[in-house]
């Protein structure tokens, strides 16, 4: 059987894993971890980029952090939370059998995150339930977080990536159609503004933890062992872990 994923990160769209906790897939990667990341679509309805330059630069990205990465192919903007695309959606998780799965924000300023954060929930619940219809062993996440949206307050967990800050970043940079200046099309997370808005509020969870970079989770109370458990793993070389 599939030992499944220790952590698999949602994305609406390429790059949304990236922007948010592209250091943490990062340094489960470098643990000896096995991570990936799910897009739900090719964000094809971008004002840059066509859906064939952000999936080969999704590619590109996941390289650089040493994760799997998957594409569920729903379309930008369209998808809903019908049973049809929850039942791929818990296809998708009882193949890949995450122990942590990691969320878009409940409350974004993109639909598509706000829709994915409902979703996700909805469909690692139903994964669980072995007499629903769907393809499958029955599958649960053990715990489940969700990354940083519009003014979400005091994060939950934090997590020092400094180690991995270069990493990160060149992944994050791998997205040149979408957060490369370019005034010919221009666009709010092209702006130079966007870039420092990522490291401002990395150096601002970093103060939480006095290191350099860190990025933060959200979670349902009380924090789950399994995420808890994640997170001492990301802390330590990997020599020390057992697999």
């Amino acid at each position: 059987m599939n030992p499944g994923l220790d952590l698999l990160v949602i994305g609406a769209h390429p790059d949304d894993a990236e922007v948010h906790v592209g250091g943490l897939l990062a340094l489960a990667s470098r643990r000896g971890l096995r991570a990936g990341i799910l897009d739900l679509t090719s964000g094809d309805l971008g004002t840059r980029g066509t859906s064939e330059t952000r999936r080969a630069e999704a590619a590109a990205s996941a390289k650089i952090l040493g994760v799997e990465r998957h594409d569920l192919g729903f379309p930008d903007g369209r998808f809903t939370e019908d049973e049809a695309y929850r039942l791929l959606l818990m296809a998708k998780l009882r193949e890949l059998r995450p122990a942590v799965l990691i969320l878009p924000a409940p409350q974004d300023r993109h639909p598509d995150h706000r829709r994915a954060h409902r979703l996700g929930l909805e469909a690692a619940y139903f994964a669980g339930l072995k007499n629903y219809p769907c393809d499958g062993e029955p599958w649960r996440p053990r715990a489940i977080a969700w990354m940083a949206g519009e003014m979400p307050g005091q994060p939950d967990l934090v997590v020092d990536v400094s180690e991995v800050w270069s990493v990160r970043m060149a992944a994050f940079d791998a997205f040149g159609s979408q957060f490369s200046a370019d005034p010919a099309a221009s666009t709010r997370i092209a702006h130079p503004a966007f870039r420092r808005g990522v490291e401002g509020r990395a150096m601002h969870h970093a103060s939480f933890l006095l290191c350099d970079w860190a990025e933060a989770l959200w979670c349902e109370k009380p924090i789950p062992h399994a995420l808890l458990n994640l997170l001492e793993k990301l802390k330590r070389p990997a020599s020390e872990i057992k697999t």
